[in-house]
């Protein structure tokens, strides 16, 4: 009996020890997961941005004009904008239209105003701005507070297309024969001389016919529908060709090869379908052709 309630003593002691040396490591380990946690969203929380900037500059990139600072998202105005909230959604970073600036740049540089004619060496920049919210305050020791501001910028060059001059080659040679005699002894002497000009030949733009391929996604038309676009445009590659698409949406971007396009559907009920009608416009030397029309349907 003795042995009996020594054990069962021993059994509560150690229970009870137990519980209190739990109860004091629980907090402790608590403290530790969160800022395991916090370190993880912080992450995410700026590669999002990072994310964010570079799909703007993309768009930007596309269409410089389609952009309008400080306002909502509008599908035939505000493009740069559009593509920037949609990178953040679902993140654990909040974006707003005024934190997504666009600046065009010349190429040496300076700050120009945005303009769709494509040009050599201008190019886009995108900073994103976006707000993240701390869960515990051990790591907001560390930022200065539980709101934290993470900035990225992303620059890209204002697609265009160098112009080509074709310019060959040609050689004329031309002999010349003198002859000398005297009583006893007669000598020919032939001299050989090379004439080299430079001429610019004007290569045959007329064959161009503007045409192209696209794939759309998601198969149901859902918005918003991504469209890829391949030129199959016959050309002479000789010729001094530029690419315009007209993509229906109020967009229009230069280019022989297009980043996928973005359509919106944003007004009336569900269910209620939305179309868009894209050409393309080749212009080859003096030449001009434009393909014919291609619907795309976005349903809301």
């Amino acid at each position: 009996m003795l042995i009996r309630k020594l054990i069962r003593r021993y059994r509560d002691r150690s229970l009870g020890q137990s519980l209190v040396e739990f109860a004091i490591v629980l907090p402790v380990f608590l403290v530790i997961l969160s800022a395991a946690i916090d370190l993880g969203r912080i992450a995410y929380a700026r590669v999002t941005i990072a994310n964010v900037a570079r799909e703007a500059s993309f768009q930007a990139a596309q269409t410089p004009t389609s952009y309008v600072a400080g306002q909502a998202c509008d599908q035939n105005t505000n493009l740069v904008i559009c593509r920037g909230i949609l990178e953040s959604k679902g993140s654990v970073v909040t974006v707003n239209p005024a934190d997504i600036v666009l600046t065009c740049q010349a190429s040496d540089g300076s700050s120009i105003a945005c303009s769709s004619t494509p040009a050599m060496g201008k190019t886009v920049a995108v900073k994103a701005t976006g707000q993240f919210t701390l869960l515990t305050p051990v790591i907001a020791v560390f930022f200065g507070g539980t709101n934290v501001t993470f900035s990225s910028t992303a620059i890209n060059q204002i697609g265009a297309l160098p112009a080509t001059t074709l310019t060959t080659s040609s050689s004329t040679s031309t002999t010349s024969t003198s002859t000398s005699t005297t009583s006893t002894t007669s000598t020919s002497t032939t001299t050989t001389s090379t004439t080299t000009t430079s001429t610019t030949t004007t290569p045959n733009c007329a064959g161009v016919s503007a045409a192209f391929t696209k794939t759309s996604s998601p198969a149901n038309n859902k918005s918003p529908v991504t469209v890829t676009v391949t030129d199959t445009t016959t050309y002479n590659a000789s010729c001094s060709t530029v690419w315009a698409w007209s993509w229906g949406d109020g967009t229009t971007t230069y280019g022989q090869t297009q980043a996928p396009h973005v359509y919106y559907n944003q007004t009336g009920a569900n269910g209620n379908t939305k179309t868009f009608n894209l050409t393309l416009t080749v212009t080859s030397g003096t030449f001009t052709s434009t393909s014919g029309a291609s619907v795309i349907s976005v349903v809301k």
